[in-house]
Parts: structure tokens; sequence; C-alpha cells
């Protein structure tokens, strides 16, 4: 349906706003093109009238659709939005995933009891919560996020004293997990605050 020269401009588009064409399945019959994205519902899908073009976009507020039909010039602006719309959905962090992967990491290795920490245990869960609050000081974070773990941390010592072991590992566990997803930090500054809370406490959580 589409000429050789429109479908290259397509393909253009994609690699423009850093999709991966082959991402893409394509649909085609004598009157109608249709781009789709693997593995979701976004889908580019171009209809041949009489008087022009027909369209229908997923996600539908990427583009403003008021016409009846469209001439390959409006096609062309209407594509470069939804192209960009998708490029910029695809590098924006998935927090959901980000907390699955968080809670996957803190999944302790027995089940924490119901009794509170003895005064030997408190010492050593400071201890550590010092030194992940010395870590944070020193990590490639922003200064916002910097102090949003440090307090943090502050707390955890505090709610050590008085709740149970399970309890408090509960509450950590939400604490960070909500923490990495409202700083909205990238992947790299949310893998190195992962990696300074296992090590503090990857032998520790806790028996």
């Amino acid at each position: 349906m589409l000429l050789r020269k429109q479908s290259n401009f397509l393909y253009q588009k994609l690699t423009e706003n850093g999709l991966q064409p082959t991402d893409f399945n394509i649909h085609e019959t004598v009157k109608s093109y249709t781009l789709e994205l693997k593995g979701t519902h976004f889908r580019f899908h171009i209809a041949q009238k009489k008087t022009g073009f027909d369209l229908d976009i997923i996600p539908h507020d990427t583009v403003t659709l008021d016409q009846n039909w469209y001439d390959w010039d409006e096609i062309e602006d209407c594509f470069s939005e939804w192209a960009h719309a998708l490029g910029e959905d695809a590098t924006t962090p998935d927090l959901w995933a980000e907390a699955a992967k968080t809670a996957q990491l803190f999944a302790p290795t027995s089940t924490p009891t119901d009794d509170k920490f003895t005064r030997t245990e408190l010492a050593e869960v400071q201890g550590q919560l010092r030194l992940l609050q010395q870590s944070f000081t020193t990590a490639a974070l922003p200064e916002a996020a910097r102090q949003k773990l440090i307090e943090l941390t502050q707390t955890a010592a505090v709610k050590a004293e008085g709740l149970t072991k399970k309890d408090w590992q509960n509450w950590l566990i939400g604490g960070f997990i909500s923490a990495i997803a409202s700083l909205a930090l990238n992947p790299t500054q949310a893998g190195e605050v992962l990696k300074l809370v296992k090590a503090a406490f990857g032998g520790l959580f806790l028996h």
C-alpha cells in the first residue's frame, strides 16, 4: 500500500527516536498498513480512503486525531509525534519493575522471628546502619536522594529499638522500595543503592 519512500520515512523516524524497527510487526494489505510494537498494544494504523488516509493510533493520547481524513504530510507529522512518545516511554524507568527487583533482592533466606532484637543483635544492626549511612554520604547520588537515604537509615536505627525483627525487616524493605521508586533514580544510581544495601545486610537479613 505504501510507497517505498513512505515506508522508509516511518523506518527513519523510529530509529531517530531510539526505537528498533525490528521490534515492530508490519501488517500490510492493499488498503491498509499497520505497525505494531511487539509485546504491546501500541500500534499505528493507516487505512486508505478515497480522499486520503484514515488513522487509528494507540496510545490514543500521543497524537490528537480530530479529522475525518489526512493527507500524507499530516501522516508524517502524526507518526513523528507517535514515534517520539514511544521513544520517551522506552527510556522511562519502570518503577513497578524496579520495586519488584528490589523486593527480590531483599528476600531473606529465612523468615525473621516475632521477637525483638537482643542487645547484641541491636548493636550489630545499628552498626551496619551507620556504615550504610556513611556509604550513602560518599555515593555518586543526587544530593536530595543522598539526604533522603541517610534519613531513612537514621529512622531505621530508631525503629529497630522498638519493633520485632519481622516488623522491622518489613518496614525497612518497604522504606527502601518506596525511596528508590519515589526518587526516580536512573538504573545506575538505583543499582548503586541496592549494592550498598545488600553489602550492609546481605548476610544479616535477618535471623
